[in-house]
């Protein structure tokens, strides 16, 4: 056979292998989104699943998330809420998320707590209705948050609320589980997050307790409690990481969702490693949903990949997990509906009957 026919026949021996293995990529066609045809939100995420880019991710967070809340086993779900949710309007959403059992243990930044604590005493935030100079609204008590507005002098009563809550508690070790589980049983608010929690004995953690008005409010107290000569109430951050690790022990399975990132999704992912130091054998998470603007290229823990927490032992070798690159205040809401959608599937979920006041002392 001459050279130029042994081209040609190696030439369709390649076509032939290439359009084979095109067959196997080209399989499935992209489907485009008929809304018409949809008239629940469920529906529409659901359609997602054909489509490319933060929708397909967004249909994949829900198929974890319904995954995780018919698990048999009864996952515990962690959930990490990070930036100015509660101030961005998703109070209410993360209320009935918590009296619906999605959310089994809350660890927050202690802003949005504040913030929640703000509205159980019948403040509000207001919405921003123009462009003012932040000097003008410095100078009529006004606080900015990007498109919100909160008045100060509200603010400062909220304030003499948490003084005085704290200081009428007993000289002693707290973690902030304990702390804020007693303040949400001092809230008469049934829209608040904290009140919410601590009906249902659901624990809430703040690792970033001092980075808070909150926090601002415990300094106040201790140097209060010190000029007196009295013993003030201590926060012992270390107590809150061994009630945390017992939690993750008395669980089967568990799950993590975030918002954001930040210390709340680091806090919840550490666990893993945490057992490890403590030799306890105990499994990482199986399911993980975050909704989050980072980017991982900035190589933060904000933006960084389920795959990459594989490599800590954050979560399972087979670990259920999507990522959808969206602003919260949109992604969460979706998600919440959709579920509520098909909360027969679901509802009710069991309490996880963990008494929490004993995690410490075991």
């Amino acid at each position: 056979m001459n050279q130029h026919k042994k081209s040609t026949v190696k030439n369709n021996n390649e076509n032939k292998n290439s359009d084979t293995s095109q067959n196997e990529f080209l399989k499935t066609p992209v489907s485009h989104i008929n809304v018409q045809s949809n008239e629940n939100i469920s529906n529409i995420i659901e359609s997602f699943n054909g489509t490319a880019f933060q929708s397909r991710n967004l249909a994949k967070c829900l198929k974890v998330m319904l995954d995780m809340l018919q698990d048999p086993q009864r996952p515990t779900i962690f959930f990490g809420l990070a930036g100015a949710m509660v101030p961005g309007g998703l109070r209410q959403t993360l209320r009935d998320m918590l009296d619906l059992r999605i959310i089994d243990v809350l660890v927050s930044t202690g802003a949005n707590l504040y913030h929640d604590i703000h509205e159980s005493l019948g403040f509000h935030h207001y919405l921003a209705q123009k462009k003012v100079s932040d000097l003008e609204l410095r100078r009529n008590q006004i606080n900015r948050m990007l498109d919100v507005y909160a008045s100060n002098k509200e603010f400062l009563k909220t304030d003499i609320f948490i003084k005085d809550f704290v200081d009428s508690l007993h000289p002693g070790t707290y973690s902030t589980r304990n702390l804020l589980f007693q303040l949400g049983n001092n809230l008469n608010d049934k829209n608040s997050i904290l009140f919410t929690a601590a009906k249902n004995k659901i624990p809430v953690f703040c690792p970033t307790i001092t980075d808070s008005g909150i926090g601002l409010c415990l300094a106040w107290h201790t140097k209060k409690r010190k000029e007196e000569g009295c013993k003030p109430i201590l926060v012992d951050m270390i107590q809150d990481t061994l009630e945390i690790l017992n939690l993750k022990i008395k669980s089967k399975i568990t799950g993590a969702i975030h918002i954001g990132g930040g210390v709340p999704k680091n806090y919840i992912q550490q666990i893993g490693p945490l057992a490890e130091i403590f030799e306890i054998n105990t499994p990482s998470h199986a399911y993980g949903i975050q909704i989050t603007t980072d980017d991982p290229k900035w190589g933060g823990l904000s933006g960084s990949t389920f795959n990459e927490s594989q490599s800590w032992g954050k979560y399972t070798d087979n670990a259920k997990f999507s990522t959808v690159y969206m602003d919260a205040t949109i992604g969460l809401p979706l998600l919440f509906k959709a579920c509520i959608e098909k909360k027969k599937v679901w509802y009710p979920r069991k309490s996880l009957q963990i008494d929490t006041d004993k995690l410490f002392n075991e």
